[in-house]
């Protein structure tokens, strides 16, 4: 094997393991969000009982709190405020 080719698969190992682990940071992240986000969707539920006021906990929710974050998690209660 030559120089070009240990340089071009030393390079593919190395972008490969950049790939790998920028997609676990987000898995991670993703996997943060929806725990955090479905623990505040239960509190608000409790909190906002009173007004009518309650978003179900499914796997769409959490998935829009989870990619989606904080901003998600207060478009799930505007959308239920506006249809609810």
């Amino acid at each position: 094997m030559n120089f070009f080719g240990l340089m071009l698969v030393l390079g593919a190992v190395f972008l490969g393991y950049l790939l790998y682990t920028r997609q676990m940071k987000w898995l991670v992240g993703v996997a943060r969000n929806s725990a955090l986000g479905v623990l505040g969707i239960l509190i608000c539920n409790v909190l906002f009982s009173g007004f009518g006021l309650a978003v179900g906990v499914n796997a769409i929710t959490v998935l829009v709190v989870g990619i989606l974050g904080a901003p998600g998690f207060l478009m799930l209660y505007a959308t239920q405020m506006l249809v609810g």
